[in-house]
């Protein structure tokens, strides 16, 4: 008899991806990745809950959810509400007055931030902060390739102030789009000139920087690469089918962020696909022909 799957999330804990797992519909738990294979179906029409949340007011890890989603979304209204609360009221906190923010949003600030510019691997660069423990993780998840901690700040509303100003003067993103990154893995730029390229944009953000008279903000180089970069295939092939949709047999074997690295179980390719196309899709788990994989030339 087989059993039913659906998959929520995605983890790092000490530099390991691991996917957060609901199994017959019990409570979620983070699984490592790369021990996971998965054989299942998809039916149509398609099963879909609600991923869930992460609460910012408790010690909860995770809030599983058994409602369907919007129909445009991942989650329900009542979880994305949610996350946005405090998405929104983060990002946007340094142009508002201290007794607006919620007290975890302000705990949160009054830590040390740093700056960083992170670099994927088709040569998309975009700026970024952190709390200085988290940092290496938030680089994890993003999938960075490369990266430089190009400042440090006293607390997060200096920071998201220069993080602003980088944007509006340099023209640096904030975001890179999932489809670039995947592009990137199949296609990779050269390390050398990813690494040529920070150092470029560091030189420019440093002047920005140390012109702006900000005493809360210091100046900084240091560098940073993706702890697997070394493990990665050197050959990956965008996978060629929805996830979401028929029949797969997959082996995952590693991840650069959100971009999950698999393999069929009697094959020798490397594929990459974004595990956020599985979050909340019931999925059949048990013995199934998987559908026929057809693999373009542009692909190679």
């Amino acid at each position: 008899m087989g059993e039913t799957v659906v998959i929520t999330g995605m983890a790092w804990l000490d530099f390991s991806a691991h996917l957060r797992v609901r199994r017959n519909g019990g409570a979620s738990s983070l699984e490592p990745l790369s021990s996971l294979s998965l054989n299942y179906r998809v039916a149509d029409p398609a099963t879909r809950l609600c991923r869930g949340h992460r609460p910012f007011r408790t010690a909860m890890p995770w809030a599983d959810c058994d409602n369907a989603p919007l129909p445009d979304g991942r989650t329900c209204d009542r979880c994305a509400a949610s996350d946005a609360t405090f998405a929104s009221q983060l990002h946007h906190a340094h142009t508002r007055g201290r007794a607006e923010l919620d007290r975890a949003v302000l705990e949160h600030l009054d830590k040390a931030n740093e700056l960083y510019l992170a670099v994927f691997r088709d040569g998309s660069i975009k700026v970024g902060t952190s709390t200085a423990p988290r940092l290496q993780t938030r680089l994890t998840e993003q999938g960075a390739w490369m990266a430089r901690v190009v400042a440090t700040a006293s607390d997060g509303f200096a920071v998201r102030s220069i993080e602003d100003r980088v944007t509006a003067t340099l023209g640096l993103q904030q975001s890179v789009s999932m489809s670039r990154k995947i592009r990137g893995l199949v296609h990779p730029v050269p390390d050398a000139q990813l690494d040529r390229e920070l150092d470029i944009w560091t030189g420019r953000v440093h002047e920005l920087v140390d012109s702006g008279g900000d005493d809360r903000l210091t100046s900084v180089s240091v560098p940073w690469l993706a702890p697997n970069s070394r493990t990665v295939p050197t050959r990956l092939l965008a996978y060629p089918r929805d996830p979401a949709s028929g029949a797969h047999a997959l082996d995952f074997v590693d991840a650069v962020g959100r971009a999950v690295i698999c393999r069929q179980p009697d094959g020798g390719d490397h594929f990459v696909l974004d595990a956020q196309k599985l979050y909340g899709f019931e999925l059949d788990v048990g013995t199934h022909t998987p559908d026929e994989l057809t693999i373009q030339d542009s692909l190679f």
